[in-house]
């Protein structure tokens, strides 16, 4: 049995089948836009996610980002403990969908509904 079938075992019988996937290949490392499986098989990765398909993986900027956070605190739960970080890109968030609203209503004649806090 392979080690992607054997990984896809334990899978079925650990994780809830709410929670789907698309492959049954196991991911062991990435680098940019290719993802290696825990096999050796290599692929270029077009499905990993928005933020990977944005940057690639271990984009330089995102690792150095990651490293400057990990040195401060790895996870608060914000509705506990508030963090700035949290609070300016929900800023940034909110600024960026109340521009697209408008653009969007602009471009189209339709006034789109953006909920924000």
């Amino acid at each position: 049995m392979s080690k992607n079938s054997e990984l896809h075992k334990r899978r079925e019988a650990a994780v809830p089948r709410g929670v789907s996937n698309n492959f049954a290949i196991y991911a062991d490392r990435a680098q940019d836009a290719e993802l290696w499986d825990v096999e050796g098989r290599r692929y270029i990765d077009f499905a990993s996610g928005i933020a990977v398909l944005n940057t690639g993986h271990l984009h330089p900027a995102m690792k150095a980002a990651l490293t400057a956070q990990i040195e401060r605190f790895t996870h608060a739960c914000f509705q506990v403990t508030p963090y700035e970080s949290y609070v300016a890109l929900a800023e940034l968030t909110g600024s960026t969908l109340v521009t697209l609203d408008a653009r969007l209503g602009r471009a189209s004649g339709i006034r789109c509904a953006v909920a924000t806090p």
